[in-house]
């Protein structure tokens, strides 16, 4: 007999789940009440009674602590029970162990496991249990989970999948395959919201082998635009959490993210599975922490690629990001090592004088610290050995004197001047341009905090996993640095097709190259955007991996105009149209932020969010925004606007437009006055 078989069965146990968890939030409140009404006792106490003894005030401050961090741990219970009220399960599967007289056990699955101590029973698995992984995993019939005792092996009689929304069962749907099809094209139908949301529901069996993989130390994520690789990586991120609790913390993970807007558009994802959200950095903030020296920004950089590109300076940035260019840095360090410290006698007292070639070889006896850490250790070394010769007791003068002298011998003390070295010694000084006000080029912050490293040394062990996103945008000697300063394990993700800096890029082998190890996994099917919107963005540049999700819409519109005028007057018009429409989010997105600037001042419509490159979040609405910063975001429906030919021509136009084009996911259109760009024919 099947527990719970007909939908009428199924609606009527939801709602003694949802009573249950209610009871049991009345009962937390109470708890919560009682520690607090504790506290404050406590603390009138320790106020009315100045002069108890200190054995007492130490009792009752580990008192005090206890019925804090118990209070604490019953308010995380109360809220994460308050989220199952809403959604309490997604899913069911009803299992049965290939062990004799095992009962068949209908598994429902949600964000949080839910253990009935009245009924001593697991109500609800939580969607990182193992047994949870055979309803992504399995269809009917026979499967298998890895549980900590080994393998358990049985099959699957019965599989349904549910919408719930605020405690009520929308529908429910009798499931043959991993996660059905109308569940999946219901969620991708939908409209965008203000943030990122759980996919819970929704996750795909090539996106659960990415989520559950513990095997590899470091994870390469190749994903087509709209595969949801940045979804699937922090829903990773949770999993991790979940089946390493104890031995790694939300504190202890670090993300890499492109730009504040999409950091804070992914910052629902991992509160609304249960895990606070984890710290978050750009790849310039790692580099100019080593550094501390003025630079341009990688997003000026781009810029500057978009509106005045000159032949020297792509040449600078693709000389930069090439392995070439990271064989030659390797051989002037050799070359550091072998001709930078330049030994001289010290005369240490009037009798003692050590001599250089005694002090040159503890610069090679050190050769496992940076070049100049070794002068501590080496000091130390020779003071040792002098005490042994000469039997005499140096004074802090003395050893302050010898660790100056040997300081001084050595020619690479400051970083710029050594970087300037290297290009000399390589005979291509002018691939080294400092601008104005000594600011570094961005192409040049890398390696120069690759030599800092080097010469001075520098490891972030506090972090254990490092999550970087648009791994596409980031050069191999950026990934040099990074496998220098975080040795830990690591979850890398990006779309090649997306690089917004197609001159100093990486792909996912250039990627595992510069790391020396790492696993890539694929994603291939894209889910955000209509069949005929995916189509239109392979006319801009072909991924012959993409696997389009069979949902379909309108066809994408490339519309022309006679002059600048009535291009505006027709996108004005278009806005208008989208907002008496269903949709929630419209993003403008123009080539650049100045053109995006421009534009949003030419609309003057009070409800429009300009984002820039200094906004720190995103807003639902209607967005007007550069390619490159709508990278990664997603809205119900795009306008590209100036499309011709003069503004989209080069190679990096292509890139911005391919992005531009990929953020939509149900309606598109693109406009143009005079010629229309050749990059889409």
């Amino acid at each position: 007999m099947i527990f719970n078989q007909t939908e009428k069965q199924e609606r009527g146990y939801l709602h003694q789940i949802i009573n249950r968890l209610k009871q049991i939030i009345s009962h937390t409140d109470v708890s919560v009440k009682d520690h607090v009404d504790v506290l404050a006792e406590y603390k009138d106490y320790l106020w009315s009674n100045k002069d108890i003894d200190p054995h007492e005030i130490r009792s009752m401050r580990e008192s005090i602590l206890n019925h804090f961090a118990i209070g604490e741990s019953v308010i995380d219970k109360r809220q994460r029970l308050a989220r199952m009220v809403d959604i309490p399960y997604f899913g069911r599967i009803d299992f049965q162990e290939k062990s004799e007289n095992r009962p068949v056990i209908p598994v429902y699955i949600g964000i949080h496991t839910f253990h009935d101590t009245e009924s001593r029973t697991t109500v609800i698995y939580d969607w990182r249990a193992p047994i949870s992984s055979m309803f992504y995993d399995h269809e009917l019939g026979e499967a298998s989970y890895q549980s900590p005792s080994g393998e358990i092996k049985g099959d699957i009689s019965l599989k349904r999948q549910y919408r719930i929304r605020a405690g009520k069962m929308e529908f429910m749907i009798e499931s043959a395959l991993t996660v059905h099809d109308d569940i999946l094209q219901k969620e991708l139908s939908s409209n965008a919201d203000d943030k990122m949301k759980n996919i819970v529901a929704t996750i795909q069996r090539e996106q659960n082998r990415i989520i559950r993989n513990e095997e590899a130390r470091t994870l390469i994520i190749q994903g087509v635009a709209g595969s949801g690789k940045t979804s699937i990586a922090l829903h990773r991120i949770a999993y991790l959490l979940y089946a390493f609790q104890g031995s790694i913390s939300s504190k202890d993970i670090l993300i890499v993210s492109p730009n504040k807007v999409f950091a804070d558009y992914i910052s629902n994802v991992l509160p609304e599975l249960g895990e606070k959200n984890v710290p978050e950095i750009s790849m310039e903030q790692i580099l100019s922490e080593v550094l501390n020296h003025k630079y341009q920004s990688f997003f000026e950089q781009v810029d500057e690629l978009l509106t005045k590109p000159t032949p020297d300076f792509i040449e600078r940035i693709e000389y930069k990001s090439s392995f070439d260019f990271i064989a030659s840095l390797d051989r002037f360090i050799l070359h550091m090592e072998n001709h930078y410290f330049r030994a001289e006698d010290v005369k240490l007292t009037k009798r003692i004088t050590i001599p250089a070639e005694f002090i040159k070889e503890q610069f090679h006896r050190f050769h496992r610290y940076p070049m100049r850490q070794r002068f501590e250790a080496m000091t130390d070394y020779i003071l040792d050995m002098m005490k042994v010769q000469y039997a005499f007791t140096v004074t802090t003068v003395e050893r302050n004197f010898l660790k100056k002298e040997i300081k001084r011998m050595f020619a690479g003390g400051n970083d710029l001047q050594v970087y300037k070295d290297f290009f000399a010694w390589t005979g291509k000084p002018e691939l080294f341009k400092m601008r104005k006000n000594r600011t570094l080029e961005y192409s040049d912050l890398a390696p120069l905090a690759y030599l800092h490293i080097v010469l001075e040394g520098g490891t972030k062990n506090s972090v254990k996993h490092l999550l970087v996103d648009e791994m596409q945008d980031y050069s191999p000697i950026q990934y040099k640095v990074i496998q220098k300063l975080f040795p830990c394990r690591k979850t890398l993700l990006g779309d090649a097709s997306q690089s917004v800096n197609p001159y100093g890029s990486s792909t996912a082998d250039m990627i595992q190259k510069a790391l020396v190890t790492g696993e890539v996994m694929k994603l291939c099917k894209s889910y955000r955007s209509t069949y005929e919107i995916t189509d239109f963005a392979q006319r801009i540049r072909t991924n012959t991996n993409l696997e389009p999700v069979a949902r379909h819409g309108e066809k994408p519109r490339v519309l022309r105009y006679n002059n600048e005028k009535e291009e505006l007057s027709s996108i004005k018009e278009l806005i208008a149209t989208y907002q008496a429409s269903t949709y929630k989010s419209l993003g403008i997105v123009c080539k650049t932020e100045s053109q995006a600037r421009e534009m949003a001042d030419k609309l003057q419509i009070p409800d429009i969010h300009f984002l820039s490159n200094q906004s720190t979040a995103f807003v639902q609405g209607i967005v007007i925004t550069s390619a490159h910063i709508a990278k990664g975001l997603e809205f119900d429906e795009v306008i590209i606007p100036q499309v011709d030919d003069k503004n989209y021509h080069s190679e990096i136009d292509r890139s911005m437009l391919y992005v531009a084009v990929t953020r939509a996911m149900h309606r598109l259109t693109l406009t143009y006055s005079r010629n229309k760009t050749p990059l889409f024919d």
